[in-house]
């Protein structure tokens, strides 16, 4: 008889809430059913929810936004099947807005979002929103924006991101912010000149996170846990002046 497969391993998220984020998909998958290049798609793996949660109490409590959460836009750029987008609705935003380029993706994300207005645990503060589109053409947000990254995309499409946000916020000026997990290519923020780092530094998963993160780790071979990742905080501010730059880190 030929052998079962074994089930792929579902995060506690997922258990709790009934939703569908769990699972490592590598960027040859997701390239099918858009214009984009497999080299420059990283895979879709959804956030540690305690990873999120501590970046983004880092950033409030620490970063000084420009703006009060209330009238902030939470933009998850390239939300894939929409758990940090979840995640972001139970903080009290004007709204969390996701981005993803994938089609099948995006029906996941859809569905999920759909499942949490329904879930009495969710404890949901802020109206969601998905758009399935280009995050590099796609409009922003026109009100105070925090974006997340989890290092959806490698440097050619990071750097067209960051061109369209430098067009966007020169034409439309706003507070906008951007946290960067797993920062892979946290060197080109670090020397653009229309960006500064206001913080770097590793954010620990909670226990239970990190058990989930090695079972689903366990299933393939390229990649690996560490129980931790790589984070970092930018903010905008423009080309004007380079003194700009020399700004205190946290």
């Amino acid at each position: 008889m030929p052998r079962k497969k074994k089930p792929s391993a579902i995060h506690p998220f997922d258990q709790l809430h009934g939703t569908d984020t769990s699972g490592l998909i590598p960027g040859t998958t997701i390239v099918r059913g858009t214009n984009a290049k497999v080299e420059e798609l990283t895979a879709y793996y959804g956030v540690a929810p305690s990873i999120l949660h501590s970046l983004l109490d880092h950033w409030l409590q620490r970063s000084e936004p420009g703006a009060s959460v209330e009238n902030t836009v939470f933009l998850d750029v390239g939300a894939g099947k929409g758990r940090a987008l979840l995640l972001a609705s139970q903080y009290p935003f004007l709204r969390a807005e996701g981005v993803e380029l994938n089609p099948k993706l995006a029906q996941i994300a859809q569905a999920n979002i759909a499942l949490w207005a329904k879930d009495s645990q969710a404890e949901a503060l802020a109206p969601l929103e998905l758009h399935h589109a280009d995050a590099t053409t796609h409009p922003l947000p026109e009100a105070p924006t925090v974006a997340f990254l989890f290092h959806p995309f490698e440097l050619p499409i990071l750097r067209r991101f960051l061109a369209h946000v430098e067009k966007s916020l020169t034409k439309h000026p706003h507070p906008f912010d951007l946290l960067y997990a797993n920062a892979e290519h946290g060197s080109l923020l670090d020397r653009h000149p229309a960006f500064r780092r206001i913080w770097m530094g590793r954010v620990a998963m909670s226990t239970d996170d990190h058990i989930a993160d090695l079972a689903a780790i366990a299933e393939q071979e390229e990649y690996g846990s560490t129980g931790d990742e790589l984070c970092a905080i930018y903010r905008y501010i423009g080309r004007s002046s380079p003194l700009k730059k020399k700004g205190l880190e946290i």
